[in-house]
């Protein structure tokens, strides 16, 4: 709260600042921030004094550490990612500062259960790996999802042989190491439910993690508006599509449906783009239940909402 005001001031103290091509802009979230701009120098003596200034009359000082001008080229990090252009290509990818870290917290919680059973190990390594995988799908990070599961499966392997000094490689490796699918070398083990049947439990690999791109909701946008009521409901259609739970209500509302579409009563399909909406609308107190819901081709719903506005 403290740093709101801070891009109003800048806006206020560099009113021209995008006309003359300065490209000023300020991307904060919480109390780390940037601010963009096409001139070091310009940066160095008017804008750092302007923001010290404001900070001052709050009490706040600058960290010396956190804070530096660089070019775009020589890249930057900020909010656990590292920006910086690529011949020409702005790419974000997890910060070494952030995968040191984050190899720090496995290290600890695998030295910490020295002689901890294969499953409980599993169920609390589990948690770390999938929270820091989901908050990174968004970026480049592909390649450093399977560096990091190579380090992993390093500090297991030396965890399950330092627990049998005297026994070999070989029975190590079938001891906590199996074959799943077309996988070798899984860290898994097999665990008895209390209705008796058996419980497979498999390490999460950080590179099965898909790579899904954010989409930036548009800045007009407004949830409480009537008119934006369509935008969002095939905003959350797509977003329900990247989970099990969401793919789940989806395909109820399908099967209810008949699999077909409610206004041309004509098959929904893989081939057919299609769209989710609300017969209550969210803005009029609907909820996100399966109930709901229903399922139209985009083309039908467009035509539906032409139709209803004389055009």
């Amino acid at each position: 709260m403290t740093l709101d005001g801070l891009e109003a001031m800048l806006l206020e103290k560099f009113p021209k600042a995008k006309q003359t091509g300065r490209k000023m802009n300020m991307v904060r979230y919480a109390d780390d921030f940037i601010i963009t701009g096409n001139s070091k120098e310009w940066l160095e003596q008017e804008v750092k004094p302007a923001v010290v200034e404001f900070l001052a009359e709050r009490g706040l000082v600058l960290s010396p550490e956190k804070t530096k001008i660089t070019n775009i080229t020589d890249g930057f990090d900020f909010l656990g990612w590292n920006l910086r252009k690529y011949n020409g290509k702005l790419l974000m990818k997890p910060s070494k500062a952030n995968v040191k870290g984050h190899l720090d917290k496995i290290r600890e919680v695998i030295k910490a259960n020295k002689t901890a059973k294969q499953a409980n190990l599993i169920r609390l390594l589990n948690p770390v790996l999938r929270g820091w995988a989901n908050y990174h799908s968004h970026v480049v990070a592909k390649k450093t999802f399977a560096r990091i599961d190579t380090n992993v499966w390093s500090m297991l392997w030396r965890w399950a042989v330092r627990r049998h000094p005297e026994k070999g490689a070989r029975w190590v490796k079938q001891r906590y190491f199996k074959t799943r699918g077309t996988r070798n070398w899984v860290f898994s083990t097999t665990e008895k439910k209390e209705d008796g049947t058996l419980r497979e439990l498999n390490l999460f690999l950080e590179s099965d993690t898909p790579i899904q791109r954010h989409v930036k909701i548009k800045a007009d946008a407004n949830p409480h508006d009537p008119k934006w009521a369509q935008y969002f409901e095939s905003r959350w259609g797509k977003k329900m599509l990247k989970s099990s739970r969401g793919r789940s209500k989806l395909y109820r509302v399908w099967l209810r449906q008949d699999r077909l579409c409610s206004a041309c009563q004509k098959p929904i399909t893989k081939l057919t783009p299609w769209d989710v909406h609300y017969y209550v609308k969210k803005v009029d107190g609907g909820s996100d239940a399966a109930s709901n819901l229903y399922m139209h081709h985009l083309s039908c719903h467009k035509s539906l909402v032409r139709r209803k506005s004389g055009v």
